[in-house]
């Protein structure tokens, strides 16, 4: 381990060690009680829940991981060696195996590492199911472990599991990316006017979160305008926004890789009628939720109350999709949690503090009102000991600018 870089680290760090301790001892509970000796951990956002490294390229051959034991307090931790100065300026990597930078010789350092560790004929946890690696990768990874003699689990949920709720200093993080997410959704409300394009938009966006101490979400920035607001995962266009257009803009608030989704509706001008009407109608919708929901619901419970809540306002014909699902610490391409409130009771978590969820009202208008194709939000909330807390402060109905 190169000392003198880890002693040139003089930028804060996302949490101390005592909350990553916290965390893997979380993690040796679950694989005692899974009956797994160890876990080899490959997904990017469970790597960075698991020791702070952030890295901007796992593709798909990458095999970049981290060794968790059941009964041992180390981690081993494997990389590429060009990843050495991110390895050396992480400061809870403290045992480095480096790999090749080639899949077919990094599973055989992987597998002699396993072996030469005594879990040569464990039981290992690998997480088969994320998008780096790719499953052919990881399917290649369990085949050399097997051939060793050990006896492989799939293991995918066990640390996102653990991920969904959050510890209190998580919650802090969660707080700062909410509130990253309404300051540069205020910019953005400043800065529409006739003729600006939506890339420059996602500009101002993107120049506002990292000003407030933010960083790059793990989805592009979606921002739609006139026609074009009623697409869903849209990126920017260079369209130019008009008088009269509704402008559609989505994008996480991102702190140390936590995520908190927004959603806002604009009309530069004031809107036809019947667009105010429908996100009028629509706003109550979270109010409802938050009225109804308790700790120990389980989550499709939240679906349930929207959805009827939506259908009691008239508006389902207008409905892409009302929803939403658990948000917390994430890696590109996504920023979702694997929990979806329209799962059925019974097979899903309940809610409990610490737990964060989004909720959508996104509709699609076929009937040619003026301004555009569609309006929506999206607001993002915290489980308290006190119930939901929506974590925006910014109004949900269709917000007119340039006036």
């Amino acid at each position: 381990m190169q000392e003198y870089l880890r002693e040139q680290v003089d930028w804060p760090q996302a949490f101390p060690a005592e909350e990553y301790g916290q965390r893997l001892a979380k993690v040796r509970s679950a694989l005692k009680t899974a009956g797994l000796d160890a876990i080899y951990v490959t997904h990017p956002a469970n790597v960075t829940y698991l020791t702070g490294y952030d890295m901007i390229w796992n593709h798909l051959r990458s095999l970049t991981g981290v060794l968790v034991s059941a009964d041992s307090d180390a981690t081993v931790f494997f990389d590429v060696r060009s990843h050495t100065t991110i390895v050396y300026t992480t400061p809870e990597i403290r045992e480095i195996v480096w790999l090749d930078d080639s899949s077919d010789l990094d599973l055989k350092v992987i597998a002699r590492e396993l072996d030469a560790r005594g879990f040569g004929k464990a039981s290992i946890g690998i997480e088969k199911w994320g998008y780096s690696p790719h499953a052919s990768v990881v399917d290649a990874l369990e085949r050399e472990i097997q051939a060793l003699g050990a006896r492989v689990v799939d293991a995918t949920v066990l640390i996102e599991d653990i991920r969904l709720v959050k510890s209190p200093l998580e919650v802090l993080h969660v707080r700062k990316a909410a509130a990253i997410a309404d300051k540069a959704m205020v910019a953005a409300r400043d800065a529409i006017r006739p003729g600006i394009t939506e890339t420059e938009l996602e500009g101002v966006i993107m120049a506002t979160m990292m000003t407030a101490g933010g960083g790059d979400p793990g989805i592009r920035t979606m921002v739609a305008s006139g026609p074009r607001s009623g697409t869903h995962h849209s990126p920017p266009t260079r369209r130019q926004v008009n008088p009269g257009d509704l402008v559609h803009i989505d994008f996480c608030g991102c702190y140390d890789r936590y995520h908190v989704n927004l959603n806002r509706t604009f009309s530069l001008g004031e809107p036809d009628s019947r667009w105010t009407k429908l996100i009028d109608a629509a706003a109550g919708c979270i109010d409802a939720i938050v009225a109804e929901i308790s700790t120990g619901d389980p989550l499709c419970k939240a679906d349930k109350i929207g959805n009827a809540y939506i259908d009691a306002v008239g508006l389902r014909k207008y409905v892409w999709w009302v929803g939403g699902y658990s948000l917390g610490i994430a890696q590109p391409p996504d920023w979702c949690g694997r929990y979806w409130m329209d799962h059925e009771e019974g097979t899903e978590r309940d809610f409990e503090p610490g737990i964060v969820v989004n909720f959508e009202n996104q509709f699609d208008v076929w009937e040619n009102w003026p301004g555009g194709s569609g309006a929506s939000y999206v607001d993002s909330m915290l489980m308290t000991d006190a119930g939901l807390e929506v974590l925006s402060t910014l109004p949900r109905n269709i917000i007119v600018v340039g006036e």
